[in-house]
């Protein structure tokens, strides 16, 4: 589990890089919708909703477990949730996604 973690803290900075295109580098997270998450690069979104899950409204971490199975089947879900509703923020989408 700790190289889970180590490796999403290693490739983060790559992946924020990369998201320039997809959504304003200087946008705090909390504020992304989801057309922004949208626009990163398909290989990227997994790490882009682990940090979303994992930071609070302030962009503080949250917890200090990060559950790596459920990122891999919450993407796919998100991405269908956000190409339905891409207005809405990412975080509420994650969050209406986290009660069902």
């Amino acid at each position: 589990m700790k190289k889970h973690l180590l490796a999403i803290c290693l490739v983060a900075p790559l992946a924020f890089s990369a998201t320039s295109h997809g959504a304003d580098a200087k946008k705090p997270l909390a504020l992304w919708e989801c057309q922004d998450f949208l626009g990163v690069q398909e290989s990227y979104r997994p790490i882009v909703v682990s940090f979303a899950e994992a930071l609070d409204k302030r962009d503080r971490p949250e917890e200090a477990v990060l559950d790596v199975d459920g990122i891999a089947t919450r993407t796919p879900m998100l991405v269908k949730q956000c190409s339905e509703n891409p207005t809405i923020k990412l975080r509420d989408a994650l969050v209406g996604m986290n009660k069902k």
